[in-house]
């Protein structure tokens, strides 16, 4: 039977180990808080307690990386850790990886590695000087991987309606947006893990990429909150990502496709 190790059950990582509980698989889920271990259980997701400060702490780790696939879902939180800080953890994540039996790695990265150009962007046009490529790069070097780039998460207990409710003189209220639901998510990460989808990048967002002021007009309207305020005069520069790759390689279909619609079809409700 297969065996997956998630580091990093959180709020993409958890419902992710969830799905593939409820397929079949083996899960190792790791949290850094003892309080997050019988949630996980409960979800039938073997837990882990687990740290890098930077390198990793923990009890029977050994064990978490004794799997077929490891997907890492750790993202840096660089209010509170430098990205210096945040590539070591990585690194020696990728070396428990190695001293292992991780056959792959499932990365889950972000957009925020293409530049504002103003155009479509694919793949291919990373930032090169980006932390984040130089992320992807640590992992990519561990060898049979593959990499994810989700837009802005949207989802159960990430209403985008409270993002920007209320504030005032916001810039680019022309700026497209690139939006994907966390079930959107969990599904592109489960085409890979099944169709054993190794040695890619893929970016992935809502097909349609309404303009901030839409989008976060309609979601802050939906909770019943005053929307946000933009300036009239807006010379923001933006980038579309297109996530063609992702229905062309995998053959998958967005569940919410269209941002606005989202809004409508799904409450996202707080929990």
């Amino acid at each position: 039977m297969r065996t997956v190790s998630i580091l990093g059950c959180g709020w993409l990582g958890k419902p992710f180990a969830a799905t593939l509980v409820k397929e079949g698989y083996i899960v190792y889920g790791s949290t850094t808080q003892d309080s997050k271990v019988p949630e996980l259980a409960a979800l039938g997701i073997k837990p882990f307690v687990i740290t890098f400060n930077p390198q990793a702490a923990g009890n029977k780790l050994g064990d978490f990386f004794q799997t077929d696939i490891l997907v890492i879902s750790m993202p840096p939180r660089m209010r509170t850790v430098q990205p210096e800080v945040y590539l070591s953890q990585l690194e020696h994540a990728v070396q428990r990886a190695r001293q292992g039996s991780i056959q792959h790695i499932l990365y889950i990265s972000s957009t925020g590695v293409y530049p504002d150009v103003n155009r479509i962007v694919t793949e291919d046009d990373a930032d090169r000087e980006s932390y984040l490529v130089k992320a992807e790069s640590i992992i990519r070097s561990f060898g049979s991987t593959t990499v994810i780039r989700f837009g802005g998460l949207v989802g159960p207990a990430r209403h985008p309606g409270r993002f920007l409710a209320g504030k005032k003189d916001l810039s680019g209220r022309n700026t497209p947006v690139n939006i994907i639901h966390q079930r959107d998510c969990i599904g592109i990460m489960k085409h890979i893990v099944e169709q054993q989808v190794w040695g890619e990048v893929f970016s992935a967002c809502a097909d349609e990429h309404p303009t901030r002021e839409a989008f976060y007009t309609r979601a802050s309207m939906a909770l019943n909150l005053e929307p946000p305020q933009f300036l009239h005069d807006d010379s923001n520069p933006y980038k579309i990502v297109s996530s063609e790759k992702v229905k062309q390689r995998l053959g998958y279909t967005f569940v919410y496709p269209d941002p606005i619609a989202m809004i409508s079809e799904e409450p996202m409700e707080e929990r």
